[in-house]
């Protein structure tokens, strides 16, 4: 830690007597921010940026503080647009994955307390078989859930659950859906928030109590947080589950949404809810090493020691649950997205400066983002003269089981992305582009043919079956008005079922598009055989159209035949390769 020291008798002697009377001493306090702007002019400089951005803000709340106290703290905009409800002290906002370092501070509570071992076989501490998704012999630690790098793809459904719906336990939730190991522990970085509740989940086991009573007891007592609730219905404060029901949310366009409230399964990883008072008690106990949430001051050194690096950068990329933001300086901590509400927490370690912004607006990034460099500068791009070649996917994504197809989202790289901090590194002759929460993996060129001609034969195949169906009623209409008659062959009855088939699985995927962006529970996909019975169908048909003795009667029908039966293969493809089939995972 850089300590700032001014060069007078007087300072020097105060500070080697607070060094000698407590054994550590705090850093003074700059008059500026790491931004360079002074500390005093902070809340005009805030409320400038919030009047440029009036368009586009429903509710804010922010602070801004040092070791010392408040440098300032305000609330901008309305907790309910439509009524002219304006955000105030009492306004709760949802923490979203902010959340998640709760389950960091307590894990080093419990590794201070030698009952956690960061570098053990999480097993150890889960009932016997509890982890039966993994598919790698290296163990996966503490360590690597904190470090978002144990391997696990991303969880979609049941995260998010309808108000009222009944709320299992969490080691029930981390049970209903456990996300298949795809990468080797400690290789790549994909953010999870499953790995993050299996965290609160090993805290529960440790110290015995429900994750949220653990953190009432030992982090919300301590710092004097009574208006934060945590537990997916918020039932654990009755205040903040009453306040919330004021609380409506926005777009980050401003446009409401609706329903705007989801329990969340996985609590840890993400319920945190209350007011922006109580977020920045959390946040500012942590500026300071003698953190009260912990026994000794080493602890809160090692919570911010590096647990991983942006490749060969040297920039640290995480410390145990915290990320590090390359801002003008380099800051930890957590940005969060829930439904309707997004959270950041920033702290700046180095000059002793920390930062909390609340918002009810979903995905906002106004001021969880352009904000912060009021107070710590610029985001530093990366330092790269040309963009990453080759095609890329997230590494936070689902690569086994029937929703592989999340994984299209292709990435291709352009100089506009050199203005966002990454760093490269090569992993079997590919290249791995890493970016704070998550890691861009460069596909293989075999991989990119296979998916999008299989993905282009698919659309192509249904467009035609959509133009063969409808050629079939223009038909018998010009047919009925020429007087002219046509024999229905087997070749054709079994071309028109196809078609069909074809238009049912785009039926099915809108409708599992449809649950996945409505936050379905996992239960009501129990139509998901229908891909496995439409594949055998379209097999039947394959063979039958085949080995069929039939004759097409001229050159059209032969190459609407041979059109069919490409598209009856390329159709069965995609349901194989995008693992549509495997129902059960529901």
């Amino acid at each position: 830690m850089k300590y700032r020291v001014r060069p007078t008798l007087r300072l020097f002697a105060a500070l080697l007597a607070a060094l000698l009377l407590t054994g550590s001493f705090t850093p003074a306090s700059a008059a500026s921010l790491p931004s360079g702007i002074e500390k005093g002019s902070i809340g005009g400089e805030i409320e400038q940026f919030v009047a440029d951005h009036a368009d586009t803000t429903a509710g804010m709340a922010v602070a801004v503080f040092d070791r010392d106290g408040m440098i300032y703290e305000n609330s901008f905009g309305y907790a309910d647009v439509e009524n002219g409800v304006a955000v105030d002290a009492d306004t709760v906002f949802e923490w979203g994955s902010t959340t998640k370092l709760t389950v960091w501070v307590s894990v080093m509570q419990l590794w201070e307390q030698g009952k956690i071992d960061l570098n053990a076989d999480i097993r150890t501490y889960l009932p016997e078989g509890f982890l039966t998704n993994l598919r790698f012999d290296e163990p996966v630690t503490m360590l690597h859930l904190m470090n978002h790098n144990a391997g696990f793809q991303e969880v979609l459904t049941d995260l998010f659950l309808p108000e009222g719906s009944e709320i299992p336990d969490l080691a029930s939730a981390l049970a209903l859906h456990k996300p298949e190991q795809i990468y080797a522990p400690g290789t790549v970085t994909a953010y999870s928030n499953w790995g993050a509740a299996l965290a609160g989940y090993i805290v529960e086991r440790v110290s015995g109590e429900a994750y949220s009573d653990y953190v009432h007891e030992h982090i919300f007592s301590p710092l004097g947080i009574e208006h934060t609730a945590i537990r997916p219905d918020l039932s654990d404060n009755p205040w903040v589950q009453e306040q919330r029901k004021e609380l409506r949310c926005y777009t980050a366009d401003v446009r409401p949404m609706e329903p705007d409230f989801y329990y969340i399964s996985l609590y840890p990883a993400g319920m945190c809810t209350g007011t922006i008072s109580d977020f920045s008690a959390f946040a500012q106990a942590l500026l300071t090493e003698d953190c009260p949430l912990f026994d000794s001051p080493d602890t809160w050194h090692a919570l911010f020691t590096p647990t991983a690096s942006f490749g060969d950068t040297g920039v640290p990329r995480t410390s145990h649950g915290f990320w590090t933001l390359p801002y003008g300086v380099n800051v930890v901590g957590h940005g969060g997205n829930t439904a309707g509400c997004s959270s950041y927490l920033l702290l700046d370690l180095e000059d002793g400066v920390g930062s909390v912004v609340m918002t009810n607006q979903s995905g906002e990034s106004v001021y969880n983002t352009e904000l912060m460099e009021l107070i710590y500068g610029s985001i530093r791009g990366a330092d790269y003269d040309v963009p990453p070649q080759g095609v890329y996917r997230s590494a936070r994504t689902i690569l086994s089981g029937p929703l592989k197809l999340y994984s299209v989202g292709y990435t291709i790289f352009t100089s506009d992305d050199l203005e966002e901090f990454y760093s490269l590194r090569s992993e079997n002759g590919l290249t791995v582009v890493s970016y704070p929460y998550s890691d861009m993996l460069q596909i293989p060129a075999g991989t990119l043919v296979l998916e999008l001609g299989l993905l282009l034969l698919w659309v192509v195949g249904t467009l035609f079956s959509l133009l063969y169906l409808l050629s079939w009623p223009v038909g018998w209409v010009f047919r009925k008005i020429t007087h002219r008659d046509k024999t229905i062959t087997r070749r054709i009855r079994l071309r028109r079922a196809a078609a069909l088939l074809h238009l049912a699985v785009l039926g099915l995927l809108a409708a599992s598009v449809f649950r996945l962006l409505t936050y379905a529970p996992g239960g009501s996909y129990r139509w998901m055989p229908l891909y496995l019975v439409i594949g055998i169908a379209m097999a039947i048909l394959l063979v039958l159209m085949l080995f069929s003795h039939e004759e097409d009667r001229n050159k059209k029908e032969t190459a609407l035949t041979a059109v069919t039966l490409i598209f009856l293969l390329a159709a069965i493809g995609n349901i194989i390769y995008w693992q549509l089939y495997m129902f059960w995972i529901f």
